[in-house]
């Protein structure tokens, strides 16, 4: 997935992990930010221009899904005039320097600071980041939730946010995106720190939501 905004590709390049859970065939793990480095990259990147171009697209923000196959790119969907619907900011500060929200206003409001965006995403990300999106395996009415601490105490975590958190609250069972029981955004210089982070998230989250 990638983020386009008057022809500069002022958000990057996104890997999904999806997979099944809770009887559902596909359901997402994470986002993971790419580097836009490589001859695959560099397609994905030429191929969404393209097809910007082809729909004659000129103003606004764009968010773009492309699927790598055995014959190189193809365009799923383009989303014109809206940004991707989960909010991935606090990643894309950190690891890219650039967000696509800040960059729309300097589109319209700030010209000496749109000229010096870069046009592509960068070659070389500043860390390694994902964006997690909490899996319930239960449903119910919440009575507390289990782990918080010791997941917030994980190197790479620095924003850990589930959609239920009071007492009470309706907890439902995840098998879409928009059932999705909340996000926890993985960041660290060192990959491997961030994968281990993520296993370990995957491991606790069977039993982060205490219901009954």
């Amino acid at each position: 997935a990638l983020e386009a905004l008057l022809g500069a590709l002022v958000g990057v390049q996104r890997r999904y992990s999806k997979g099944p859970a809770n009887g559902a065939p596909f359901v997402y793990n994470y986002d993971e930010l790419m580097p836009a480095a490589g001859d695959r990259e560099d397609s994905l990147i030429k191929y969404a221009f393209a097809a910007l171009d082809a729909l004659d697209w000129r103003w606004g923000p764009t968010h773009i899904e492309l699927k790598w196959t055995s014959r190189g790119p193809v365009l799923i969907e383009v989303n014109a005039g809206r940004f991707n619907g989960v909010n991935f900011k606090l990643l894309v500060d950190v690891c890219v320097g650039v967000n696509m929200y800040d960059a729309t206003m300097d589109a319209y409001t700030d010209e000496q600071a749109w000229r010096v965006l870069p046009v592509m995403p960068p070659a070389q990300l500043r860390g390694a980041g994902r964006l997690v999106k909490l899996i319930s395996s239960v449903e119910g009415v919440l009575r507390g939730l289990r782990h918080r601490e010791k997941i917030e105490s994980l190197q790479s975590v620095v924003s850990f946010d589930p959609a239920y958190t009071k007492e009470g609250d309706q907890v439902e069972l995840t098998v879409d995106l928009a059932s999705v029981a909340g996000f926890a955004t993985l960041v660290h210089s060192d990959s491997d720190v961030v994968d281990a982070d993520y296993r370990a998230l995957q491991q606790l989250q069977p039993l982060l939501f205490d219901v009954e």
